[in-house]
């Protein structure tokens, strides 16, 4: 069984100077046309076969996979009809040198190598706030609001790791922002401000008796309106 970890100090570093999420932006010009975003202070572009997956849910409850396009280096796509969409992002895997630096590579291919990481980054963005909105979702990772969210008012925010509630996550604005952790039910409060939200949660997995890397960094980025 995969085992939650508290994270050393030396992969603390790692996690964030290479810290980067990924986050939906809508088209102002198009009511239903997204950007998938990557990046951490400024946003970068990315290869399309690093994206694994962009679902779209719908009000009934009906999932099915987003019509995207690659272009200019990130995935464009349209969310008619959506009332949540869950996106997927494998970043690779990346070793630490004994120079310092990192390098994209795996145990195998870097066997000098002080540690090898595998960073995935989870996304949630709710764009209606039905009922799906406040729902379990049978997905690996997820945030869930448990109210709607009001500018300057705390909202608790449930997170699940296959469907059960973790203790002691870190949640908050980012890797290299003030967090809070979450409590035995699997809570934390957060407090949003008026227009686009962006809460960020990480998770720290264990894997042992992997060639390819020793360690697996869950960042997760649940985005989302506040009035």
């Amino acid at each position: 069984m995969k085992k939650f970890m508290v994270i050393s100090s030396v992969l603390f570093a790692m996690v964030s100077a290479n810290a980067h999420n990924i986050w939906l932006e809508q088209d102002p010009s198009m009511k239903d046309s997204y950007t998938l975003k990557f990046g951490h202070e400024e946003t970068e572009t990315y290869p399309e076969s690093k994206v694994t997956s962009i679902k779209l849910l719908s009000t009934d409850g009906s999932v099915k996979d987003a019509k995207t396009i690659y272009q200019n280096g990130e995935i464009h796509l349209n969310a008619e009809g959506a009332s949540i969409i869950f996106m997927r992002f494998n970043n690779g895997v990346w070793s630490k040198l004994p120079s310092g630096k990192y390098v994209e590579k795996t145990k195998k291919e870097a066997p000098d190598a002080e540690f090898s990481v595998n960073p995935l980054k989870e996304g949630k963005a709710v764009l209606n706030w039905d009922e799906q909105a406040y729902k379990l979702h049978n997905v690996e990772y997820e945030l869930v609001l448990q109210s709607k969210p009001m500018a300057n008012k705390p909202v608790d925010i449930l997170v699940l790791h296959n469907g059960k509630p973790v203790e002691g996550i870190k949640l908050g604005l980012g890797e290299d922002k003030p967090f809070v952790l979450t409590n035995s039910q699997g809570i934390a409060a957060f407090t949003p401000t008026k227009g686009i939200n962006k809460v960020w949660a990480e998770f720290e997995e264990d894997i042992p008796n992997n060639p390819d890397y020793t360690n697996r960094s869950i960042e997760y980025m649940l985005t989302f309106a506040a009035e």
